[in-house]
């Protein structure tokens, strides 16, 4: 009987994920071991009060502008066809992202310097250098990095129970992961990486961190939202495969950020899963077991 061949992609991928999971039994046993009076405690960040009228002129604001930069960006981009394009290109895939991220941005931007009363308040509570933020990052994420997979595993289980039973259809995954698989044109490829390790984190960790779920947790308890802000932020990426372990991911950032003080370790825990994920897509793209 012949072998089959090694599939070298899934021999990797399996040897990073091992390493993952060692590296996490490690911090937890050291944190668990650790002295009590040496178990740092959590910074906590500062709740916005700013009432519900003001965050939800903040939040048209921004829907509005979002919509109104997507119809004229896309006109502009694909002229007469822009009702008609029914497939995510790579270029496409970036003019989307730039349209989505940079009006939130300029929102937020805008808002804080003709508007300081009620919306130029601290992110953090806690000033950390470029270099201490990083430092403080990485144990979380390979601590916590974890928790996420074991949702992601049991939503996946759900949902493929469901599917068996005739209750919901195979869903489609999403289309930038897709995009990621089946790559394309290098330059568009490599700014969309760039965008979903740099841009991504650091636009997303301020407005659903440092704006929502701040908002949030001035109305209503902690947990509360910690997790209302986890539902916002996977409901926004639209697409039901990612949906639970994203709210994990959301409830993980949310608590990071009050464990630190500091906005600047949330967003590099979201780059650091961004760039984990990514690299994982890249990997599985050379395995047969994939589809492509």
């Amino acid at each position: 009987m012949e072998t089959p061949p090694l599939d070298a992609p899934i021999i990797i991928a399996s040897l990073i994920i091992l390493a993952v999971l060692l590296t996490s039994a490690v911090l937890w046993i050291r944190q668990v071991q650790r002295p009590r009076d040496l178990i740092e405690t959590n910074q906590g960040v500062d709740a916005w009060s700013i009432g519900w009228v003001n965050f939800g002129i903040f939040i048209c604001a921004m829907i509005t502008a979002v919509f109104v930069a997507q119809q004229l960006g896309l006109a502009f981009m694909l002229g007469p066809e822009a009702g008609s394009v029914t497939e995510l290109t790579p270029w496409l895939a970036v003019g989307a992202v730039i349209l989505l991220q940079g009006p939130m941005l300029a929102v937020f931007y805008l808002a804080r310097r003709f508007y300081p009363g009620h919306y130029a308040s601290r992110l953090s509570r806690v000033d950390l250098s470029f270099g201490e933020s990083f430092k403080l990052a990485v144990p979380l994420f390979f601590m916590l990095l974890p928790v996420i997979w074991i949702a992601t595993l049991l939503w996946s289980n759900v949902l493929s129970g469901l599917q068996q039973a005739g209750i919901v259809e195979e869903f489609a995954p999403q289309e930038l992961v897709t995009l990621f698989q089946s790559g394309g044109d290098w330059a568009a490829m490599f700014l969309l990486m760039l965008m979903a390790v740099i841009v991504a984190p650091v636009v997303e960790e301020i407005i659903f961190r440092g704006c929502i779920y701040r908002f949030l947790k001035s109305q209503i308890s902690l947990f509360s939202a910690q997790l209302v802000s986890g539902v916002v932020f996977a409901v926004l990426h639209a697409n039901v495969l990612s949906f639970v372990p994203l709210v994990i991911v959301g409830i993980v950032l949310a608590r990071v950020y009050e464990k630190s003080g500091s906005l600047a370790v949330a967003i590099w825990f979201h780059a650091f899963f961004n760039a984990f994920s990514l690299l994982m897509l890249y990997i599985s793209s050379f395995s047969d077991a994939f589809p492509k």
